[in-house]
């Protein structure tokens, strides 16, 4: 459902994004260029993993605050076209996009819209009971210990399309009854931790039901607008494609595989209309964005926006069993932790049909780190190791 806006909303919704846009130009006008040496080295490094000019790169961005501001892009977001790929390609962040859904669903719970202990049928009630004494609960999909099945698995062919070419998540909401003797639960919900990209399908819709309007439309105004995030936005749909008078500057790469015996690489993903998705299901996936806008991300993370302080901090506590076990995730973000279980990084990887993507946010170091890739034979966590030793060597602490 749409609601209409009236003049007063709409003036201070834009006096928002002229305030987002300020802050996140003032935090990255503070940090400083790289040195000719540290560039040279980075395109060196690039070079070694097979990336050039006529190949699908990658889109790399560091920040140290006060000390470096780095972001260049390398290789080709078209192979076909020749288009090249900068600061401003957009990528398909794949799970990347999981902090994100994490952040909207906490927005309505610090609303008082729903709470992190609601059994999720409660929202959700086409879901099957899979226990009537231990529900899943809405934290049990933040954190991954639901034990739902794997929505990947389900037979495509089998999932009732309200619209003619593509799912999105109301299709797949029904699934989950109809195939429960097929697809029964992993494992009890809330005695482990298991990455499911079902979780977060559930969440979004979830979002969307509690909010009363589409998800996508909702992660825009309450997120990406008051970020300054002015080219990043959620593909739900095929119209959901903004189409606008930047787009030769704001190209969208599109995501390759190799071929090792065609020695080839194959376009595997993209937007619509040029690339038509069967799938356009978001929550898990489904934002697009680009090095600029994410810096802006990073920028609004670090300032802990959006979001209450005490909800941040759950947010980024590694979450725990039903039994009290800790495990490296919290509400939404992959936790980086040391041996006394205290939390020295945060972030998020996505990996989807060509694209492979990392966010990384070192406290100790207090550095960011952003690699977006539209190539799968990329290794982002090896890249990131080596551009953090660069920095080490370049910038220091």
């Amino acid at each position: 459902m749409l609601f209409t806006r009236s003049a007063l909303p709409h003036m201070l919704r834009r006096f928002t994004t002229l305030l987002g846009l300020a802050t996140a130009t003032a935090a990255l006008a503070q940090d400083l260029r790289p040195s000719n040496e540290l560039v040279s080295a980075i395109d060196r490094l690039v070079a070694k993993t097979g990336i050039d000019e006529s190949s699908p790169g990658v889109a790399i961005f560091i920040r140290v605050p006060g000390k470096l501001h780095f972001q260049k892009g390398y290789g080709l977001a078209s192979v076909k076209d020749e288009t090249a790929i900068t600061p401003s390609t957009l990528f398909e962040l794949a799970s990347c996009s999981k902090p994100f859904t994490a952040t909207a669903l906490l927005i309505l719970v610090d609303r008082g819209m729903l709470t992190l202990d609601d059994d999720v049928r409660d929202h959700l009630p086409e879901l099957p009971v899979y226990s009537s004494d231990n529900p899943i609960l809405i934290r049990d999909l933040l954190q991954h210990t639901s034990g739902l099945p794997e929505y990947f698995d389900f037979d495509d062919e089998g999932v009732p399309m309200r619209h003619k070419t593509y799912a999105v998540n109301e299709d797949y909401l029904g699934m989950f009854a109809k195939l429960k003797k097929d697809y029964p639960l992993q494992f009890r919900t809330g005695s482990k931790f298991e990455y499911t990209n079902s979780n977060f399908l559930l969440l979004a819709s979830i979002v969307q039901r509690v909010a009363k309007r589409p998800f996508s439309e909702f992660v825009r105004d309450e997120i990406f607008i008051p970020a300054g995030m002015q080219h990043t936005f959620i593909c739900q749909g095929p119209k959901s494609v903004p189409q606008t008078e930047d787009d030769e500057k704001y190209n969208r790469a599109f995501g390759y595989e190799w071929r090792e015996k065609k020695e080839t690489w194959k376009p595997s993903w993209g937007t619509p209309p040029e690339w038509p998705q069967k799938v356009m299901v978001v929550g898990d996936g489904g934002v697009w964005s680009n090095l600029e806008d994410m810096a802006k991300w990073d920028a609004a993370v670090r300032a802990r926006k959006f979001l209450k302080p005490a909800t941040w901090k759950e947010a980024l506590t590694p979450a725990t069993t039903r039994k009290g076990k800790p495990f490296d995730y919290g509400l939404g973000w992959t936790l980086y932790t040391d041996d006394d279980g205290s939390v020295h990084a945060y972030g998020h990887d996505g990996t989807w049909a060509g694209f492979e993507n990392s966010y990384y946010r070192d406290l100790a170091g207090n550095r960011s780190t952003i690699i977006l890739s539209n190539r799968d034979t990329l290794d982002t966590d090896e890249l990131y190791q080596a551009l953090d030793a660069l920095v080490d060597k370049f910038v220091g602490e």
